[in-house]
Formats: C-alpha cells, structure tokens, sequence
C-alpha cells in the first residue's frame, strides 16, 4: 500500500464523519483550493506533503495561504526528513515527520483531525 493510501484511510478511521480526497498534484490542489465560494474554502483541512520536489510544497502553502487564513483552513505539512523550523515550515500550522509504523500514523492522523475539528467547532458550533 503506497503511503498516500494508508494515510488516506487512517484520516477516514479516525472519525466516521470526514472525507479524504487525494489530489496527484500541486497544480490541481490549487485549482481546487482556487475555486471562489463565498461560503469559505471548499476544504476544511489541507495536508500536503513538504517531499514534493522543487519546493512545491512551500508554493501550496504561500498560494493557500495568500487565499485563506489559518483560522478557517488549517494546513498541515508532512516530511520524511527533520521537521523543518523555518521557511517553508512557516507557513504550516502544524508539520508531522512522516510515520514509521501503523500505530504512528493513527496517532498523526488523529492530532491531524483534533487540529482541523478544533478550528471547524469555531464555525460551527
């Protein structure tokens, strides 16, 4: 199982009411996350992977955030090295060193999910 799958279905199990969709490029996440809705972002939680090569993480991340603030969209990076500290880092509100093992990947999917419902209940409750 490829690693965007399994952390596909470990979002999806840990709560019964969200819906992953994976998206195979930055350039389609933009179109997506471009879409005007005055109703807000069209996503409640954007994870993106800080591996993608040419620094096209941080692009997503400056462009998402150029659109959106924090404070109604989280955006959450993944890397396989060192967490980063600055630069592209700063533009995540919360970045996780990739999991090595099945019981890690729940638990960042979890703090992943607590992150985004804690800035959804703003909205919604």
């Amino acid at each position: 199982m490829n690693d965007a799958l399994a952390f596909r279905l470990a979002l999806e199990s840990a709560t019964g009411n969200i819906r992953v969709r994976r998206v195979g490029s930055v350039e389609t996440a933009l179109e997506l996350l471009s879409t005007p809705d005055a109703a807000g972002p069209p996503f409640d939680c954007v994870v993106a992977s800080l591996d993608l090569p040419g620094g096209r993480a941080g692009e997503l991340a400056r462009r998402v955030r150029q659109r959106h603030d924090s404070a109604t969209l989280p955006l959450v990076g993944l890397t396989r090295g060192a967490v980063p500290v600055a630069a592209d880092g700063d533009w995540f509100d919360a970045v996780h060193e990739k999991p090595a093992t099945p019981r890690e990947l729940k638990r960042i999917a979890r703090e992943i999910v607590e992150l985004w419902f804690s800035r959804a209940r703003r909205f919604h409750c």
